[in-house]
């Protein structure tokens, strides 16, 4: 892997994408059903529910699709840093949502042809810069990082209640970090953001249309606000002090920037994971791509 860039700032696809490490994903595929059951504690949602939520598909309607849409997951041998059984967890991820997928065989142009021939319908496939989904039909095209930013906005509103009218931090202006600010302001909620980049904060500030307020501090921020979004790749950056009994954190980001004590003191009020939430919401829209064409 690439080495842990000091200060955090995710300006484009190729940060997130090298922070994800063989080891975040090492026990996903065996614990997806107690994945499943912390979820639906701390959301009232299954992994499956949070997707169809981004999608705007009822589960029914989803179910009956099983068995009419085919994936392939596409292993790429370029970068820097492959990452081992990747292609197998995203796998075993669309396996647990109820729909038949497959690593084409080889990799790279071969593993596409494989895949072709094998009538996928979906591709999944994933370098160094971006991770998508690509309906074969349509040509319509699902980015891992506005999913992973959509999902965790769900998560983040089923976990701390209706958003509209509340505040809500949201840290690290990269695509995930504006994915997640675009479904926060949907939502109705009040943003602000912070990012080390200012030109990062500049470029989201004029895309929301002034629409979300700058902090200048990240730590005086952290201090203020009860619903926080982790979006960057930064380690240890929202410590104990930083959360009472009415914080909640959604944070996508690798490493996951709580300390271990704040960990534990959020419990269940806190939403992370390395790959399901994005993998899950990838899948669920590209099918309803599916579905439109």
């Amino acid at each position: 892997m690439m080495p842990t860039p000091a200060p955090f700032s995710e300006v484009n696809r190729k940060i997130r994408m090298t922070r994800l490490k063989t080891k975040d994903i090492a026990d996903i595929a065996a614990n997806l059903n107690e994945y499943d059951t912390r979820l639906l504690s701390q959301t009232g949602q299954t992994l499956k529910g949070i997707a169809c939520l981004t999608a705007g598909i009822g589960e029914g309607r989803l179910l009956k699709l099983r068995g009419r849409i085919s994936v392939g997951v596409i292993p790429f041998s370029c970068g820097q840093g492959i990452i081992s059984d990747f292609s197998e967890t995203v796998v075993s991820i669309i396996n647990h949502l109820g729909f038949s997928a497959f690593v084409a065989a080889d990799s790279d142009v071969t593993a596409m042809v494989d895949a072709c021939h094998r009538e996928a319908d979906i591709l999944f496939m994933a370098d160094e810069r971006r991770f998508v989904a690509i309906d074969l039909h349509s040509r319509s095209v699902v980015d891992n990082a506005d999913m992973t930013g959509r999902g965790f906005t769900a998560g983040l509103a089923l976990m701390a209640g209706d958003l509209r009218g509340k505040s809500v931090f949201v840290i690290g202006c990269g695509e995930v970090g504006c994915a997640a600010t675009e479904s926060l302001l949907r939502l109705g909620a009040e943003v602000a953001v912070y990012d080390v980049n200012r030109s990062s904060t500049r470029a989201l500030t004029r895309q929301t249309g002034n629409a979300i307020k700058v902090e200048p501090s990240l730590d005086a921020a952290l201090m203020h606000y009860d619903l926080i979004f982790d979006a960057s790749p930064a380690a240890d950056i929202i410590g104990v002090g930083h959360i009472d009994e009415k914080t909640f954190v959604a944070a996508p980001g690798m490493p996951c920037g709580t300390t271990a004590a704040a960990i534990e003191k959020l419990n269940r009020r806190l939403l992370h994971d390395p790959l399901r939430i994005g993998v899950a919401c990838m899948l669920v829209n590209a099918v309803k791509t599916v579905i439109r064409s």
